[in-house]
């Protein structure tokens, strides 16, 4: 079951009923036993995973607010973090090291033997052992106070709206909204439909039309025209970001019905004139996961290291610790987005991105989110960058859709040589509607620095709903059919 199946209103519906009535502590109940079935309905098993992660998550932060012990501390936090990526591991990675051994191991048993170890992985298994991972570690470092109630440490690591596909949240901001009660409140109900609104109006009326245009380009690029190459590409780039960007608003949504208020996920990223600030826009929850509990170890461990070899300045140490922990990172995100390595070139590629706008372009200035553009020349400039950073994303995004690197090749390579650039008139239309859709939504939530867009219509509000939803009802043709893409990750 996901959020834009026709199953999913009836059993929020459902849920909804049975959660009003009660208390805090039967509330919680509801919704933990809710997600248990939410999940269940993917693949009976994956509770069970779900119930080691939650074992994790119960014993591990209590103790280690108990121990006084440093050295004893830092073993057990080692643990936890161990046991949690040893089930990412297990779940997620092993069969893609597998393959990548195949071809050393020749025609031998042990190459029989690896191609009959398969295991399913669990959908969003990344989102919540990264969101338990973050609780762990930040118990160890007196961040947040660990909880040892069974239903908050349940649901932290099984809520319903956050399972498959997070925002990624933590422990300081997640766990004191779990442990409060939360009332009925009609502001909740009206936001959190409202959000929902937005998302499906993404997911559903924007990124599931397109989806089959794109499917259609990137199987047959080696044939395809250059017209329908880059169609295919910008496509792409649409899609991604309406359908994971409308997924989050209605994790949220749903979440707000309940009184929870989910961290922003997306601010309109293909609006950002430098990668630094792209990665600040674009799931957020889980770049402030990697720069916080991946980048920042990684600078301080590489600057150590270069600071043994005594260099004039800071700033030149920073030259060559910056790209290390910077290319470091890229490439363990990349893995995290799937076991493949067109993951892993992809998040390679944001790596030297970054890299060289921090050694080249911007040094130590500090990124601004909104810089103040002070005439024609800052806003020329801006839109320059703005173009040049959606053009290498975009490019990016193939990498990271093909199937394989020698697929991802072919791509590019065609992009650029192929001839013919006759687009399907019906496939022109889609992408045409979705795109001018897309640019009403992010530049209504820019201009506004906020996520209520329909708000902007003022005392229109009423008919930009019903304009919404009929805009769903006819571009939205899927039924469901097209999961979400991060459910994969």
């Amino acid at each position: 079951m996901f959020f834009s199946q026709a199953v999913f209103l009836p059993f929020l519906l459902a849920i909804f009923l049975l959660w009003l009535p009660w208390r805090a502590a039967g509330r919680k109940l509801v919704l933990l036993l809710a997600s248990l079935i939410f999940y269940a309905s993917w693949d009976v098993r994956f509770p069970a995973l779900l119930a080691a992660v939650w074992l994790v998550v119960l014993v591990v932060p209590p103790a280690l607010q108990r121990t006084t012990d440093e050295t004893a501390k830092r073993r057990l936090q080692a643990a936890g973090v161990a046991a949690l990526l040893l089930l990412l591991f297990v779940f997620k990675y092993f069969g893609f090291f597998l393959d990548s051994l195949r071809p050393l191991l020749g025609n031998t048993g042990a190459r029989s033997a690896t191609g009959a170890l398969r295991l399913i992985m669990p959908v969003g298994i990344s989102f919540y052992v990264f969101q338990a991972i973050s609780y762990v570690v930040d118990s160890a470092r007196g961040k947040v106070e660990a909880s040892r109630s069974v239903l908050d440490t349940a649901l932290y690591v099984a809520f319903f709206p956050l399972l498959l596909a997070g925002p990624i949240e933590k422990g300081a901001r997640w766990l004191p909204q779990l442990q409060r009660y939360q009332p009925l409140r009609l502001a909740n109900l009206r936001d959190g439909a409202e959000r929902m609104l937005l998302g499906y109006l993404l997911k559903v009326g924007i990124a599931d039309p397109v989806a089959p245009f794109c499917n259609d380009i990137f199987a047959r690029a080696a044939t395809a025209g250059q017209g329908e190459l880059w169609a295919g590409a910008f496509g792409y780039s649409l899609q991604i970001l309406t359908d994971f960007a409308g997924y989050s608003l209605i994790a949220r949504g749903v979440a707000k019905l309940f009184g929870y208020e989910v961290i922003n996920n997306f601010e309109q990223p293909y609006f950002a004139r430098s990668f630094s600030e792209f990665w600040r826009r674009w799931h957020i929850s889980l770049s402030a996961w990697i720069w916080e509990y991946l980048f920042s170890p990684l600078i301080s461990f590489f600057l150590r290291r270069v600071g043994r070899w005594n260099l004039a300045t800071v700033e030149r140490e920073m030259r060559i610790a910056y790209p290390c922990a910077a290319l470091s990172t890229m490439l363990l995100c990349g893995l995290w987005h799937g076991a493949g390595w067109t993951y892993v070139v992809w998040g390679g590629l944001h790596g030297l991105f970054l890299t060289f706008e921090r050694l080249f372009i911007f040094g130590k200035r500090p990124l601004a989110m909104r810089p103040r553009l002070r005439g024609p020349r800052d806003r020329a400039r801006a839109l320059l960058a703005g173009g040049l950073v959606f053009l290498l994303a975009t490019l990016a995004w193939i990498v990271f859709r093909a199937p394989t690197l020698a697929e991802a090749g072919t791509y590019l390579t065609r992009l650029f040589t192929a001839t013919g650039w006759i687009v399907q008139a019906k496939a022109l239309l889609i992408l045409a509607v979705g795109f001018v859709c897309a640019i009403v939504v992010e530049t209504t939530a820019h201009r506004r620095r906020d996520e209520w867009v329909f708000r902007s219509t003022g005392r229109w509000r009423g008919l930009a709903y019903a304009a919404a939803v009929l805009y769903i009802v006819v571009f939205g043709g899927s039924s469901g059919k097209v999961p979400f893409i991060y459910f994969q990750f």
